[in-house]
């Protein structure tokens, strides 16, 4: 099958794709699964179907990821079944394989294997999807659905949308990242037709983005279901569900400008094997918490979500106290190890808080209330054009102090104090290893597909 493409992208897809060795490689570590699995079903008196899903069972796979999603589909069982026996009845039929335990809606195990990774989800056998199931059984029917509607070159173009998306670290719909999964990459390609077609369409989106392939939605309801989103596209599966729920506007916007830039002129930089960040002289001050704790007993989404919400917090309190934001991030390596920083503009709090009053032309009852709060706080008040003005010493008068308090009261646990300490610019940072790459990475970079212009 001729696909028409480019140098560039033969090139990038050269790259990408798994080798033939690594497809027979992955294929038999699935089978020996599949097949002790259906041993164990069978001697433990279930039935049911174990099926490969994910995006090596679709051909969409990149080779950096050898990894496989195998879903176990048991028949006259129910969840409240798969939440307290799922877990154990695969344990006990992998037992010959070092396994993690993981957790999503119910657990599920991690057969980890020379390098090799599969996840095995237990879950309900059923026709179609319920409306109140768990949401695990889409994920068959999601397989079956882009197998159904992709030919070869199509998977290729995955395959180059999610490089794409990975270059711009907007790849992954976990909450630290509020980016493109998998199956949304799939379904723009199904619904574009081909990644340069997709881009150039992408690089005109405005406002609200509405796509429904199979026309089985209702755009009011999921408007209405999905305030936040810029960007719904209907689940063909599940036409009341909105694939890019989790996409931020801000994945949308870096989405748009790359795809701008790229188009207008094409790089290798824009993908994620070539992509890479140009450290920034900026000369700005940087607020750094790093705390210890354990962490690895926890589902990593917990821990990433705490720390996206303890973020947002203090960015919005750091703002109110008179000091500007330029920039912030967060880290964890899922073990032992979060960090919280910001580059701010100032290093030290202002002294005053200056608050805009009523105008003069007001209700002299609101003037009067505004100016006497002022005097109890014993502040000063003026009039600067039409509006009366106060300011007030600040109650806060500690920055590190203020941050260490917040993180402290966020409900992370810490196997010690945590420490906040803030650094005059990049040299001065005495931290080295992962939290230095971090912050370069994070922090003190400018993306390199941002200055290919």
């Amino acid at each position: 099958m001729s696909c028409n493409r480019n140098d560039l992208e033969e090139n990038i897809l050269n790259q990408i794709k798994p080798t033939p060795f690594q497809i027979k490689i992955l294929e038999r570590f699935s089978n020996i699964i599949k097949r002790k699995i259906s041993y164990c079903m069978k001697g433990n008196g279930l039935d049911g179907v174990v099926e490969e899903v994910g995006s090596f069972a679709k051909g969409t796979l990149l080779n950096d990821k050898w990894e496989l999603d195998i879903f176990v589909l048991l028949k006259d069982i129910d969840n409240e079944w798969i939440n307290n026996n799922g877990k154990n009845f695969l344990l006990s039929c992998l037992n010959d394989f070092p396994t993690i335990i993981k957790y999503s809606q119910h657990p599920y195990v991690t057969v980890s294997y020379m390098g090799l990774e599969a996840d095995v989800v237990p879950t309900v056998f059923v026709e179609k999807p319920r409306k109140n199931g768990m949401g695990v059984e889409r994920t068959p029917f999601h397989t079956r659905y882009i197998n159904s509607k992709l030919n070869a070159c199509q998977k290729d173009d995955v395959r180059l949308l999610k490089s794409f998306f990975k270059g711009l670290s907007i790849y992954g719909a976990e909450s630290h990242i509020e980016g493109f999964s998998g199956y949304l990459s799939e379904l723009l390609i199904a619904y574009y037709g081909n990644f340069f077609n997709a881009l150039k369409n992408i690089s005109g989106w405005k406002d609200l983005i509405y796509i429904d392939i199979e026309g089985n939605g209702n755009r009011d309801v999921l408007i209405k279901r999905y305030p936040q989103s810029k960007l719904i596209v209907v689940d063909p599966i599940d036409p009341y569900r909105n694939v890019a729920a989790a996409v931020s506007q801000k994945s949308i916007s870096t989405l748009i400008l790359a795809s701008k830039l790229f188009l207008e002129k094409p790089n290798i930089v824009f993908f994620h094997k070539f992509s890479h960040n140009v450290k920034s002289n900026i000369d700005t001050p940087l607020l750094l918490t790093i705390g210890h704790g354990v962490y690895y007993n926890y589902p990593p989404t917990d821990i990433w979500g705490k720390l996206k919400k303890i973020t947002e917090n203090l960015e919005n309190k750091i703002n109110e106290l008179g000091i500007g934001i330029i920039k912030s991030s967060y880290y964890t390596n899922e073990s032992n190890l979060i960090a919280i920083g910001f580059l701010i503009d100032r290093d030290a709090l202002p002294k005053t808080d200056i608050m805009e009053g009523p105008s003069v032309y007001d209700d002299i009852n609101s003037i009067k209330s505004f100016i006497k709060k002022r005097l109890d706080e014993k502040g000063i008040v003026y009039i600067n054009d039409s509006k009366v003005y106060g300011g007030r010493n600040k109650k806060i008068k500690d920055l590190i102090d203020f941050v260490n308090n917040s993180v402290m009261e966020s409900g992370i646990k810490f196997n010690n104090k945590i420490e906040t300490r803030v650094y005059n610019n990049f040299d001065d940072i005495d931290i080295k290893g992962e939290i230095k790459e971090w912050i370069k990475n994070s922090l003190y970079s400018i993306p390199a597909w941002m200055i290919n212009i």
